[in-house]
């Protein structure tokens, strides 16, 4: 599996907000600057996420993107979910054959699952508190 640009954009996006607050709402152009990312994209991700239910849109002189949920309460699996459309590998299919039906139920669903457990109850806040993630940036 593979995440699109679609993903890895509107995730850099939540973690440069959660990273920055504390500075009120956070424009765009900024996170794009910082990032080093197309904004016209951004724009198209952050829009997802709004109608999503993760950021807020703060219109105006001073205006731009709030979280909507405390990190702790952000899970990357669901953002994921979110901007991949889904994120399984199990796909039924009408009329599949015995083979398919074996690949879907004794792999494509305990890898699903494992994914699942992975990402579940990873959090915002658990991934910006990394001491990884710290050290890094």
């Amino acid at each position: 599996m593979k995440i699109s640009t679609r993903g890895r954009y509107g995730l850099r996006l939540l973690v440069d907000i959660c990273e920055h607050a504390g500075d009120g709402p956070i424009a765009l152009s900024v996170v794009a600057r910082r990032q080093k990312l197309s904004e016209k994209y951004l724009q198209q991700v952050a829009l997802l996420l709004t109608r999503g239910g993760f950021l807020n849109s703060v219109k105006g002189s001073g205006g731009g993107y709030l979280l909507k949920e405390n990190p702790e309460k952000i899970k990357i699996y669901e953002v994921l979910d979110l901007l991949e459309g889904s994120i399984t590998f199990e796909a039924e299919s009408e009329g599949e054959n015995a083979i398919e039906q074996v690949l879907r139920l004794h792999f494509y669903r305990p890898l699903d699952e494992q994914v699942a457990r992975a990402f579940e109850g990873l959090t915002l806040a658990e991934v910006t508190q990394a001491a990884w993630f710290t050290y890094m940036i």
